[in-house]
């Protein structure tokens, strides 16, 4: 059965099938999804998930499965159900840092390894490995192993686990809890590093420095590069002109890794003082439109009363007639007062609550220029600061190039003369017969670093640039956005009110247009 056509129905980002479902595919579709559900059917591979960054909650229970694979891309999963399936080992599932409720009972689960990775699974509370092979040694109780092994789960089959259980769970597995603490030991350590790389990576991608703060560029530089390797293959004096030519490339990155991170602390600066002014502004606009409703509210509330009032006294009075009483006309004059009253008690209002909130978004756009302008200054300043270093790079590479040229040639002459000539590297042989062929060389290698040199340039400034253009272009969607919800919100506050005001007056107006 075609899951795609079932989707393309589906409304509701709660996805339940009990259909004859073989494979799990399609779901691109549904980039938004947060809970799906794909029970009861005959599907026997986890996969094609990866599209699904915002899902939350995935039930895969009474299938076919076999692995637990394909979920590393599920970072915001808070909920797994495999139960009822075919699955051998827990596995795969380390990576599920926000993972709470994990259940994978009624399996093949045949052996306790790979439940250790759990461990990493920091927020993990609720785990259910019931009726499966592991579950079935009396000697060694695997709720108590579990107690014991994974002291931040809270429930097992969801009962909930008591302090009695971890402690006797730790006398019988001391040994096995000993041995994985000891090999757990180096990988904390390996993912504490690599978290801190990634964050790393997250903070200076948003100075637009990344792979800019050591020798990333320059090693990259040589990856793939067979003609620079082949001139590198003369031996150490080539090799120190490289090695002048890594250091100077140090010194220019790191001269814009620098700058990155000095220009970024500006621009933050920058944006938190913007937002200071507009939550200012904002607060004032706020403080003025609570007192003009408050005043409303006051004035509203005594002609509600007084209307009220009029209406009760003009109750059972015989308002059809061409002529009233003396006292029934006082009543309808000043009925037509208080009328007249709300009618300019509502205009005013309007106009006063409508002409704070234009007042307000004008400045807002005015400051959202000025802002514009001064941060598009900073991030070119910024530019032109790192293309003077990428300039001094390209620099850098044409001397290493011409230098290793002159090396290369150098070394080829003496060996030439030295009746040394079998010695020379396979690739370089071809030189004694053409000279050419080292400057040949020279320039393809010069040229591909150049269009990596280049490519990282374009890079910073592209994404400098784009980064002010989305950064203004929020601020102004945001801007309009909560101008027309502000006027929407007057418009019908104000309504509201007229509209229960006006059916305060129906009783009276309905007997005099009989």
């Amino acid at each position: 059965m075609n899951l795609l056509a079932i989707l393309s129905e589906c409304v509701k980002l709660t996805c339940c099938f009990v259909v004859d479902i073989l494979k799990i595919d399609h779901l691109w579709v549904m980039k938004n999804l947060e809970v799906l559900s794909l029970s009861f059917n005959k599907i026997d591979k986890i996969e094609n998930l990866s599209r699904l960054p915002k899902l939350k909650e995935l039930n895969l229970s009474f299938n076919f499965i076999e692995k637990i694979e394909n979920l590393d891309k599920l970072d915001n999963l808070r909920i797994l159900s495999l139960y009822g399936n075919r699955i051998s080992r827990i596995e795969n599932v380390d990576n599920l840092e926000r993972l709470v409720i994990f259940s994978a009972g009624r399996n093949n689960i045949n052996t306790l390894a790979g439940l250790e990775r759990l461990r990493f699974l920091k927020d993990l509370r609720s785990l259910n490995l019931a009726e499966n092979p592991i579950a079935q040694d009396t000697a060694k109780p695997l709720r108590l192993y579990l107690a014991t092994l994974l002291p931040q789960l809270k429930y097992y089959e969801y009962i909930l686990i008591r302090p009695k259980e971890r402690d006797t769970g730790k006398e019988i597995f001391q040994r096995e809890l000993l041995d994985i603490l000891e090999l757990e030991r180096i990988e904390i350590i390996e993912r504490t590093n690599a978290a801190n790389e990634r964050d790393d990576e997250v903070r200076l991608s948003k100075s637009f420095v990344e792979h800019l703060n050591g020798h990333q560029l320059f090693d990259s530089l040589f990856e793939g590069d067979s003609e620079g390797e082949a001139l590198l293959s003369i031996g150490s004096e080539a090799m120190d002109l490289k090695d002048d030519y890594r250091n100077e490339a140090y010194a220019f990155t790191q001269s814009i890794y620098k700058m990155g991170l000095v220009q970024q602390e500006k621009r933050q600066a920058e944006i938190e003082l913007y937002n200071r002014c507009i939550t200012d502004e904002r607060k004032k606009a706020q403080l003025m439109g609570q007192k003009i409703i408050s005043n409303f509210l006051q004035t509203y509330n005594n002609l509600y009363k007084l209307a009220k009032e009029i209406v009760g006294g003009l109750r059972g009075r015989d308002l059809n007639s061409k002529t009233y009483n003396a006292e029934t006309e006082k009543l309808l004059d000043e009925l037509n007062l208080c009328k007249s009253g709300f009618n300019s008690l509502f205009e005013d209002t309007w106009h006063t609550l409508m002409g704070i909130e234009m007042q307000l978004f004008e400045r807002t756009e005015e400051g959202n220029s000025t802002f514009e302008n001064t941060i598009k200054e900073m991030t070119n300043e910024f530019i032109e600061l790192a293309q003077a270093q990428f300039v001094l790079l390209r620099e850098a590479e044409i001397n290493f190039s011409d230098a290793l040229v002159d090396t290369v040639q150098q070394f080829v002459t003496f060996k030439a003369a030295a009746g040394q000539a079998d010695k020379l590297p396979d690739v370089l042989k071809e030189s004694l017969d053409d000279k050419d062929v080292i400057s040949s060389m020279a320039a393809g290698m010069r040229d591909q670093h150049m269009q990596l040199i280049d490519a990282r340039e374009d890079k910073l400034i592209t994404r400098s640039r784009n980064w002010v253009k989305e950064l203004c272009d929020d601020l102004q969607n945001s801007e309009i956005i909560r101008n027309r919800a502000k006027v929407l919100e007057i418009t019908y506050f104000l309504d509201q009110h007229r509209q229960s005001f006006m059916n305060a007056l129906d009783e009276v107006a309905n007997k005099l247009e009989v």
